[in-house]
């Protein structure tokens, strides 16, 4: 783990929020705190309350000042400011917030309609820090946190392995996008930490049916199939990001638009400045290119 300027413990460090956490020899101690304030009012159900705040990949990274101070305007936003909350910085790029339903006078935060709620923070936050716009749509290659990882997170503050899972094996599969090659996408898992092992058809050929995941750095590895890590890594989603695209898709790809558009410029370009592309002789209009060459006459002295 890096250094940080916040309270460290399993998951992340403590970087700021409502509960000020003192003792670096307690890391989890937020967690008993917020518990005597969730105790006011047992007959709530889900008191706890999580959100994930990840910067674009543009994003210059914040310090963990910057990051605790976005955190608080994004809390804000959200109406929870007043509530015991705390943000855990569990990535370079990201933070994990974990907050209370409960407020201290056993006062209730609703939240209802939270992510329409989230987003319009999420854009004050850009605004205000000069952060990249993030898009708005809703990602289907992801899944919620369960509940039983929201209750670890609470006790532990600690992201689950899953979560860490998907992160890294969406991004790897994003890498090696059309490749065509199971192999390429297992290199880039591995670059990233992720044990990436191929389950295989019991017929002659042994082709690929499906792969599962663990953390490559954990003592006891978790191994999670990869419909169970995120929707899109299930494996009919998976070989169709990594297969070959078809000749329609080829020209339909961004990329290849965007060349034949610059060539189309850069000749009309030529043109406008007297310059003819060259065309070769096969494809001259007056010329073959099976017409023999003829050898001129020679002159005296010959």
């Amino acid at each position: 783990m890096e250094e940080s300027t916040g309270i460290t413990h399993v998951g992340g460090a403590v970087i700021g929020g409502t509960i000020v956490v003192a003792d670096p020899r307690i890391g989890a101690r937020w967690v008993s705190q917020m518990r005597e304030t969730i105790a006011l009012r047992p007959d709530i159900t889900a008191p706890v309350w999580h959100a994930s705040l990840r910067l674009a990949p543009d994003d210059e990274r914040l310090s963990d000042f910057a990051m605790a101070a976005a955190a608080a305007r994004f809390m804000e936003g959200m109406g929870l400011e007043a509530n015991p909350w705390v943000v855990i910085r569990d990535a370079p790029d990201a933070c994990h917030i974990v907050a209370s339903r409960v407020d201290h006078a056993a006062g209730v935060w609703k939240g209802r309609l939270d992510q329409r709620e989230a987003q319009k923070a999420c854009q004050a936050v850009e605004t205000e820090f000069g952060l990249v716009a993030a898009p708005r749509e809703r990602n289907p290659d992801r899944r919620a946190p369960s509940q039983r990882e929201n209750w670890v997170i609470q006790r532990t503050g600690q992201v689950s392995d899953r979560a860490v899972l998907a992160e890294k094996v969406l991004e790897a599969a994003q890498r090696t996008q059309w490749s065509g090659s199971t192999v390429w996408f297992e290199r880039e898992c591995t670059k990233r930490g992720v044990r990436a092992v191929a389950s295989r058809s019991a017929g002659g050929n042994r082709t690929v049916s499906g792969y599962r995941f663990a953390l490559a750095d954990a003592e006891a590895p978790r191994w999670h199939k990869g419909s169970q890590v995120a929707g899109g890594l299930s494996w009919p989603k998976l070989r169709a990001r990594i297969a070959e695209p078809s000749p329609e898709e080829l020209c339909t790809m961004p990329i290849l638009q965007q060349t034949w558009a610059h060539s189309q410029a850069t000749a009309g370009r030529m043109q406008t400045h007297g310059v003819t592309p060259a065309r070769s002789a096969s494809t001259h209009p007056s010329r073959s290119a099976a017409a023999p060459t003829r050898r001129p006459e020679r002159g005296f002295g010959r």
